[in-house]
């Protein structure tokens, strides 16, 4: 394909055109540049890598089932991220579903495994690696933001931890996060700063907490009585 390296929005707007109408090559090219942003934001959503492997597949074969369904006036991360957010939001109600005894729980990205180590029932090419042979890509959206501020992200509730995802990871515009998320630009920006406060108390507390155990060791230590200094 021409541009095989073309990010220059011109150049999308192009390819694009030929994805609408169809093109299999222009398909492959937006799969290889918004695969990684895919899964990545599916990963935040759900706190699972391989769920989200599967929903960032699972959107890109409806993209390419469905090319004409794109408006070509829109923006194509926009879109996919919407469809995207539609299929974490149906996955995560299956899993309440399936996993009564874990309502309310959500999986730490470390602990998204079954067992079933070897992949061997998923397609070539998305099989995970066994421990001890990390694959680049995971290990790049695992520890693309710092794992503490994704551990609090994953406390909160879908729509919360999408808005803050969109805007600070993401770094959308309020109005493309609006649009994915189904909101008024207003709708979101009041979600979005609940969203921030929430995670912020998260944090307080958690930094209180700490402190309150170093203080609770200290004065444990100091009532230890000091030997007598040698010499006085």
């Amino acid at each position: 394909m021409e541009d095989e390296a073309a990010g220059h929005p011109d150049d999308e707007a192009a390819v694009l055109i030929r994805f609408r109408q169809g093109e299999r090559e222009a398909f492959e090219w937006l799969v290889r540049q918004y695969r990684q942003p895919a899964v990545g934001f599916a990963y935040h959503l759900t706190g699972d890598y391989h769920t989200a492997e599967d929903l960032a597949q699972d959107s890109f074969a409806y993209l390419l089932v469905y090319p004409e369904r794109f408006d070509t006036r829109a923006s194509f991360k926009t879109y996919l991220f919407t469809i995207l957010r539609n299929k974490s939001i149906d996955s995560l109600r299956k899993r309440q579903r399936t996993l009564p005894v874990e309502a309310g729980k959500r999986r730490r990205p470390d602990s998204s495994f079954s067992g079933d180590y070897s992949g061997d029932n998923l397609p070539e090419g998305n099989r995970m690696p066994p421990p001890g042979r990390e694959d680049p890509e995971r290990m790049a959206i695992v520890h693309e933001e710092d794992q503490e501020w994704q551990r609090r992200l994953l406390t909160l509730k879908p729509d919360y931890r999408m808005a803050v995802y969109l805007v600070d990871v993401g770094e959308m515009s309020y109005t493309e996060a609006a649009a994915i998320m189904g909101r008024t630009t207003v709708s979101f920006k009041v979600l979005l700063h609940r969203a921030r406060k929430k995670l912020r108390q998260i944090y307080e507390k958690e930094e209180w907490d700490c402190e309150a155990s170093r203080r609770g060791t200290s004065v444990s230590r100091g009532s230890v009585p000091e030997s007598p200094s040698a010499g006085v």
